[in-house]
């Protein structure tokens, strides 16, 4: 179904669905080159971008805290890949100091990990990076646009388990 530019968008979820995608398809290929640039130039797989924004998405550590550790078996869980593949995704972020590996205290066989300090230099420099490519993007919308947009997100992004993945100020 292709949509002409005065027809207006169903809330049908099907319908809408299209259109999310297909707004989502222009974002990607209006303004990501440099963020895919960052991607390829850290030589990251799809699965070690995946493993690398899920462990950027763990608490941060109070001062004089040991920081939250995953064992790479929640990892394969929360992103929906075998344990193989996590197992495989992490060894070279590990190799490139953006990951550390650590035994777990209690079970030996168990392998926890978290991103370092690179680590988390190197997620939050992509994130950066996607955002000044969706502010170059939405400087060409026009105000009346930005506004109903900005209007749309306010209240989808009151719901936490959305607004827990945008970008943190000061991280």
């Amino acid at each position: 179904m292709q949509l002409s530019a005065s027809q207006n968008v169903s809330s049908d979820p099907k319908d809408l669905a299209r259109s999310v995608a297909g707004f989502l398809r222009y974002a990607t290929l209006a303004g990501d080159r440099r963020f895919l640039q960052q991607v390829d130039e850290l030589d990251l797989s799809l699965t070690q971008l995946k493993v690398l924004s899920h462990l950027y998405e763990l608490p941060v550590a109070a001062d004089g805290e040991e920081p939250e550790l995953l064992s790479v078996k929640q990892v394969a869980e929360q992103l929906g890949i075998s344990l193989p593949s996590a197992s495989r995704s992490i060894d070279p972020l590990v190799k490139r100091r953006l990951v550390v590996r650590r035994e777990d205290a209690s079970d030996r066989r168990v392998k926890r990990v978290r991103l370092t300090s690179r680590g988390e230099t190197a997620v939050r420099g992509l994130f950066a990076t996607r955002v000044a490519s969706i502010e170059a993007m939405l400087a060409e919308f026009t105000e009346s646009e930005r506004e109903k947009l900005a209007a749309a997100f306010n209240e989808i992004l009151d719901r936490p388990e959305i607004n827990r993945y945008c970008p943190r100020k000061g991280r």
